[in-house]
């Protein structure tokens, strides 16, 4: 339990800072806020959340990875991976009246903070700052988004491979060889003659 707690304050104060990043937060409300969030750990492969099922908190990733992915005529996609320092559970999901469609899954033994979503829309109520900080984080989550399609719509297989090493550089020995080909709409077999081709090349 005092490990847990230990662990919990560090991460705490490091979402602190990355919210003072964004906007400034009073200190009161600052502290409302964290009194709300709650240490969570799953270990690798568990789902979080699994598509049907209510997106009842947003999830701020301590340690970890997670994929999110969603069935197309029975075959599973990847949209995203989400690492250390990432959000996910917020964006937009929640507000759906429709069942999700996503799956939550942890590719390694993580360590979230997580906060009520009913939580938080009190909060905004009270403390402008608050709702402020959360309308950028959508805004940012969102450009991020479209942003990613327009590449991985427009580009080439050596060209989407590139672009995920520039997003995903640093957790790139992290993901399987099958999470990547997924995630890039490629068989293995292409990713792995990308690889040797950029091995030859260097």
């Amino acid at each position: 339990m005092l490990v847990d707690q230990k662990l919990e304050s560090v991460a705490k104060k490091i979402l602190k800072a990355k919210f003072l990043e964004i906007c400034a937060i009073p200190e009161h409300a600052l502290e409302e806020l964290f009194s709300y969030f709650t240490l969570e750990t799953y270990k690798k492969n568990t789902h979080i959340i699994r598509e049907t099922e209510p997106i009842l908190h947003i999830y701020f990733i301590f340690k970890g990875i997670i994929r999110i992915y969603f069935y197309k005529n029975d075959k599973l996609i990847i949209e995203r991976f989400v690492k250390e320092g990432g959000f996910f559970g917020g964006n937009y999901d929640h507000l759906s009246k429709y069942p999700g469609v996503h799956n939550y899954e942890s590719l390694e033994d993580l360590v979230v903070l997580k906060i009520k979503h009913e939580d938080l829309e009190n909060l905004y109520k009270k403390h402008p700052s608050i709702e402020s900080l959360y309308r950028r984080q959508l805004e940012v989550f969102h450009f991020a988004y479209v942003d990613k399609l327009y590449t991985l719509k427009a580009a080439n297989s050596e060209e989407r491979y590139r672009n995920f090493e520039l997003e995903y550089g640093d957790i790139i020995n992290r993901i399987s060889m099958k999470n990547v080909a997924s995630y890039l709409n490629m068989t293995a077999e292409t990713v792995s003659r990308i690889r040797a081709k950029q091995s030859g090349n260097k």
